[in-house]
């Protein structure tokens, strides 16, 4: 009994280090998507600095015509954990976006489901936000009518963002997005099952990867892990630069030491740069942190 205190002590220990008030938390991907009209895509180069992205899509317009490309910004449907909850702004409220370096006005969306139904305009004629929060007015909330005879609560919100720019004729451009991303992350034991499938998922050795880890720090048994999804439906079979850096800033969760995505030839340790090759839809990529407890090689 003494054992097993023990142990959950100093799991809760390490944990704490992390920064994280959850033991793990589900990610919010944001769906990127464009419409080009007679436009191509050239270049795609996607660049994570800690939660930092940057994704740069270098866009050509060869005809003799001025063009219209149309791009979007889309959540899931998402709800709200609770108080501490990591990722409590699933809106992404630092969106910003460029076309050739200058800014882009975006235009913003926050909509409210319940049950299958859209609620927005019911939620916002009672004066509640669209968008799930510990904030909310719950005396308001109360007094919401009841749907199918259920209460109208614990609904799913949704954001999203959109934008447009004109190409100039027989030229090529630089759009670029940047925001800050709001990746799945978990504590786990390096020698548990879950890490090797979130290991495999992402086409990488869990053997090579522990060795590595237990070189770095012998002593480590815990590592924090990061998912993060780029859902992107405009790529198909598009090769995409994917750079993973260092963090500038002190962050939570230790020191980030690994990176695996599939289709990516860059180096496992972090900081890396490298190519997922024919990348399709969506892009996926592991981030392992060692917690704080070891020390910088």
């Amino acid at each position: 009994m003494q054992l097993k205190s023990t142990l959950a002590f100093i799991t809760f220990a390490c944990f704490a280090s992390t920064g994280f008030a959850y033991e793990f938390e589900n990610g919010v991907p944001l769906t990127l998507g464009f419409q080009l009209g007679e436009t191509t895509v050239e270049d795609v180069q996607l660049r994570i600095t800690g939660h930092d992205v940057e994704l740069a899509i270098s866009v050509r317009n060869a005809t003799g015509q001025p063009q219209y490309a149309g791009f979007y910004a889309a959540t899931p449907l998402f709800g709200s954990l609770g108080e501490g909850e990591e990722n409590s702004d699933k809106t992404f409220p630092g969106l910003k976006a460029f076309h050739d370096g200058k800014p882009v006005r975006t235009s913003r969306h926050h909509r409210g489901f319940f049950l299958g139904r859209d609620i927005t305009a019911l939620l916002r004629k009672a004066g509640v936000n669209p968008i799930p929060s510990n904030s909310g007015d719950w005396r308001k909330i109360e007094k919401l009518p009841r749907l199918q005879d259920l209460r109208l609560e614990n609904w799913q919100g949704q954001a999203s963002l959109g934008w447009s720019v004109r190409l100039a004729p027989d030229s090529t451009a630089l759009e670029t997005i940047r925001y800050t991303a709001l990746p799945k992350f978990a504590l786990e034991t390096i020698d548990a099952d879950s890490f090797t499938q979130l290991v495999q998922q992402h086409c990488g050795s869990p053997e090579k990867l522990r060795d590595m880890l237990h070189l770095a720090a012998p002593e480590e048994t815990l590592v924090l892990t990061e998912v993060f999804e780029f859902p992107l439906p405009s790529l198909a079979l598009q090769d995409t630069r994917l750079t993973i850096e260092k963090p500038v800033k002190k962050m939570p969760g230790g020191r980030r030491f690994a990176t695996l995505a599939c289709g990516f030839d860059g180096a496992v340790t972090v900081p890396s740069d490298g190519t997922i090759h024919r990348a399709t839809y969506s892009v996926s990529a592991l981030v392992v942190s060692l917690l704080s407890s070891a020390p910088e090689k």
